[in-house]
């Protein structure tokens, strides 16, 4: 589990402005989504890390925009915020892992009878496996759950 006070307070003793700046603007994501949820004080990890990915995600398409507008003081800064966030993330997944997994998910609930086989998938079945794959890969991009699930559907 992040615990984002402890970073804050660690960047804080070593004076790192960069990594105190991207702490606390991530502790500001984590009250954001609580105060929108209506949530009790703690967030699990996988929300935790699926607000961070999001967060990595702005400050990546900040970084694209703020070069496009030839602002090079505001992309070095974002671009060392971007580093030390990315730091906080899992590895990167990729399609494979994602593919072999979904594809051990329909072997299971075929062999349950939950599937007829394990090579279709009912369109029903979709909004179970795409949830199953985004327990399993927080950080990954839904967009690629997606159309991995969609190649299978009948």
């Amino acid at each position: 589990m992040v615990d984002i006070d402890n970073l804050i307070k660690n960047a804080t003793l070593s004076k790192d402005k960069v990594a105190l700046n991207a702490y606390k603007n991530i502790k500001a994501e984590f009250e954001r989504f609580k105060y929108a949820q209506k949530l009790p004080r703690k967030i699990d990890e996988e929300t935790a890390l699926r607000i961070i990915s999001n967060y990595a995600k702005k400050l990546e398409d900040s970084i694209k925009q703020f070069s496009e507008a030839h602002r090079d003081d505001l992309v070095a800064e974002y671009t060392s915020e971007w580093e030390v966030v990315k730091k906080l993330l899992p590895a990167p997944v990729n399609e494979s892992d994602i593919k072999s997994e979904f594809e051990m998910w329909m072997i299971q609930n075929a062999e349950n009878g939950k599937l007829e086989s394990y090579n279709n998938l009912p369109k029903k079945e979709m909004g179970n496996a795409i949830k199953y794959l985004k327990s399993k890969f927080p950080t990954a991009d839904g967009k690629m759950i997606s159309d991995i699930v969609k190649k299978y559907v009948i």
